[in-house]
């Protein structure tokens, strides 16, 4: 009797199995980075489309109020008068809400009343909602920062991206040479103005709108996510240096900014809607960019070396007047930095 042929049956082998193990183990290896930078390419291009929106939502300010925003606005004039109900004035950022498609946020703020007051009344009820929830636009997509305060109705609004207050530690510096396209008033000074606070428009840009920052790119704060809020964990806490120190001195930082047991405030960038208080809206050039040492703030909470940050690598995104944005590395010339935070300064500024 003829038995029928039988086919072999093939099979991997123990060492071909290893082999194609490895192979595939090589190529997640190879993968993984590559995924990891089209998402961070994606994410700079993103920040790079708000940033742009938020310099095209100024110019539309200054069309409709024929100047840029101040960097904090009117003071409240109720409940009872000029400069009485409190001194917490609207931000840069609240003021071009109605720009960047948020007109329905910004209605619900009632500026004759103080921005940050927490209970409602005397603030309107309507003030709560305005605080909390997001803006999309003003989030830059790689910070992973969870910080947020809560004051009764929910997470504040937080905000990636503040305005140039110039090449100086000092939001109240109007000199063209040292300033920047935003400015803050001193309460009295804003009162004796009959509470108009002080604007520029192009015209005051004498360095030319592609000579001159507008926003840059901040860290936020890690406000209530672990430790302790009175004590600085990460450089871009920003420490109260203690005393006062002039903008046109504040070149150069006190040594207080660099102690790591001086009180501290964990919540910058978390407040998007509060002016006239610079880690809450404006950054300063008279730091390099992703500077390496701490944030800090004078005893009158108006002059500070807060930096511009940013979680993208070897950098941050920052836009200019003109509505073109782009990214500075940390090796930028600490000179040509400084010129680009000045809105009148003569000098010419060369971009890599």
């Amino acid at each position: 009797m003829v038995r029928p042929l039988t086919r072999a049956r093939s099979a991997f082998t123990l060492i071909e199995l290893l082999v194609v193990i490895a192979i595939i183990a090589v190529l997640i290896g190879l993968l993984v980075p590559a995924v990891q930078k089209v998402r961070e390419a994606a994410a700079r291009l993103k920040c790079q489309n708000n940033l742009h929106q938020m310099v095209l939502a100024t110019h539309n300010y200054q069309s409709a109020y024929g100047s840029f925003p101040p960097g904090a606005g009117q003071l409240p004039t109720l409940p009872s008068g000029l400069g009485k109900s409190g001194t917490q004035r609207p931000s840069i950022q609240a003021l071009i809400l109605p720009f960047v498609e948020q007109a329905n946020k910004y209605n619900q703020f009632d500026f004759r009343y103080d921005v940050n007051t927490a209970t409602a009344p005397p603030a309107p009820p309507s003030h709560p909602l305005a605080r909390t929830q997001d803006v999309p636009i003003f989030l830059c997509p790689s910070d992973p920062s969870f910080g947020a305060i809560n004051q009764g109705f929910g997470p504040l609004g937080r905000c990636n991206y503040f305005g140039n207050m110039g090449q100086t530690a000092d939001c109240f510096e109007t000199s063209p040479a040292l300033g920047g396209v935003f400015v803050t008033n001193f309460v009295n000074s804003q009162i004796a103005a009959g509470n108009m606070p002080t604007t520029y428009n192009f015209n005051n840009l004498e360095d030319g709108s592609s000579n001159t920052a507008m926003f840059a790119e901040v860290k936020r704060g890690n406000y209530g996510s672990g430790g302790s809020n009175s004590v600085r964990v990460d450089p871009w806490d920003v420490a109260f240096a203690g005393g006062s120190f002039s903008g046109a001195a504040g070149i150069n930082r006190p040594a207080a900014c660099d102690s790591a047991t001086t009180s501290v405030i964990r919540y910058a960038g978390l407040e998007y809607y509060r002016g006239g208080f610079p880690p809450t809206g404006m950054y300063t050039h008279a730091v390099p960019p992703n500077f390496k040492g701490f944030d800090c703030m004078d005893g009158s909470i108006q002059r500070s070396f807060l930096a511009a940050r940013s979680w993208h690598t070897n950098g941050v995104n920052v836009a200019l007047c003109d509505g073109s944005v782009r990214f500075i590395t940390d090796a930028i010339d600490f000179t040509t930095w400084r010129l680009l935070g000045s809105r009148g300064d003569g000098e010419p500024v060369q971009l890599p």
